[in-house]
């Protein structure tokens, strides 16, 4: 390899680090999530009326439920945002 060609793959390397890293075993083993929120503009009224309670003192597992009828997405945990007015929730990408 000459100089040229060294130093055209250390900037290719520094342009694209993820693209030269080394592989781990551990890389295929961890599984992937993503970040989203549910917006719940006029839905949050209808909600509350029905479950009983304010969408602040609903438990985790009853956003979740909402996540999975609004979304169809099976996250594995979620929040209710108050300052937002939405469902912070993660999920699992396939």
């Amino acid at each position: 390899m000459g100089e040229d060609e060294y130093w055209e793959r250390r900037r290719e390397e520094l342009e694209n680090p993820m693209g030269f890293r080394r592989r781990s075993q551990w890389d295929d083993d961890w599984p992937a999530y993503k970040d989203s929120r549910l917006y719940l503009d006029d839905e949050a009224e209808e909600i509350e009326a029905e479950r009983g309670y304010p969408m602040e003192e609903l438990a985790e597992g009853d956003l979740l439920e909402i996540v999975s009828d609004e979304r169809g997405i099976v996250a594995v945990s979620a929040v209710w945002n108050a300052s937002c007015g939405c469902i912070e929730y993660r999920y699992r990408v396939a």
